[in-house]
């Protein structure tokens, strides 16, 4: 069958070359003539491209290239476009990156079934290049705004967040925990040692909550700067926290050696800061209000000079 990807359309109006520059994107596709294709016309068009041909290699791909956008064909040998976006769903190191599937299956029931499996948006062949690049352009859009993943840490960002946040609200009946953890001091890294030191701090804590994070039941968000979110309920509050700061301690000294608390100001002290919102005597009517009252809460736990744990309960706002 033939893709008119030959030619060579030029970009949407308005839209500036810069803004795609260096976007990786993930091509799996078994047609390896229409891969080569496709991967030319993304490099014409900015893009770098990465190409699998079978699903294995591309869920390998996904975890480990970490790209901006997969676009996923459907009908592959073996593990198909479907149980692979099914996989990185339920993969949190890929659960939130922006899928568009591939497919020759122009009907409502397939489309369907992608939306219903996690696909952000479908193509169905023949395509033309504009209408990649537009789909493309979409999803990237989207990431812009923050609904997609932090390209720091690799976590959601206050998009999701919020609609995570929100659906908890939903669930009449059932406690929920917002935890909002602080690098309380973080500057006084990129001050001494520099910025890529405290974006290290910054990875280092994301690694370290992505380990203690339980993927299938609570949720792990990166609010932007030295500030992070994790849903969870009530019981798991103190194991977080207590997981968390014994991993600080481990990776402060390995990542700052020269630092010292003993030598620094009480505003100038490293330390974690959290603080814990739940609705178990208190309701809230939306997640802004949430995390307002947790930023409230937060600046007892920042006023203390070690690691501390501020509850709604014990500081009520």
């Amino acid at each position: 069958m033939w893709y008119n990807l030959l030619d060579t359309s030029p970009l949407l109006a308005g839209e500036d070359m810069s803004d795609i520059k260096k976007r990786k994107i993930l091509l799996i596709d078994d047609e390896v003539t229409l891969l080569e294709v496709m991967k030319t016309n993304l490099e014409i068009e900015g893009y770098e491209v990465v190409t699998e041909t079978s699903g294995e290699t591309g869920l390998v791909s996904a975890v480990v290239d970490q790209p901006d956008v997969v676009i996923l064909d459907v009908m592959m040998p073996g593990v198909d476009g479907w149980e692979i976006c099914q996989r990185m769903r339920a993969d949190p190191r890929t659960k939130y990156t922006p899928i568009i599937m591939l497919t020759a299956l122009d009907e409502t029931e397939h489309i369907v079934k992608g939306f219903e499996v996690g696909a952000d948006d479908y193509l169905a062949k023949p395509f033309e290049n504009a209408e990649l690049f537009a789909r493309i352009k979409s999803v990237l859009s989207k990431a812009s705004k923050g609904m997609v993943v932090d390209p720091l840490t690799n976590l959601p960002g206050k998009h999701q967040i919020y609609e995570e946040t929100r659906k908890r609200l939903e669930q009449r009946g059932k406690f929920f925990a917002f935890l909002y953890f602080d690098i309380s001091n973080l500057r006084t890294i990129n001050d001494r040692y520099g910025i890529q030191r405290g974006d290290d701090l910054v990875q280092s804590v994301a690694h370290a909550l992505r380990d203690i994070v339980i993927s299938e039941e609570e949720f792990l968000g990166y609010m932007g700067e030295d500030d992070f979110v994790v849903l969870s309920v009530p019981l798991r509050v103190q194991q977080i926290f207590n997981s968390l700061t014994s991993r600080f301690d481990e990776m402060l000294p390995r990542l700052c050696p020269e630092y010292s608390s003993e030598e620094c100001r009480q505003d100038e002290i490293v330390k974690m800061a959290v603080a814990v919102v739940t609705n178990e005597k208190r309701q809230f009517g939306d997640p802004l209000q949430v995390k307002n009252v947790a930023l409230e809460v937060l600046k007892q736990a920042r006023s203390h000079t070690q690691h501390y744990c501020a509850d709604l309960k014990d500081h009520p706002i």
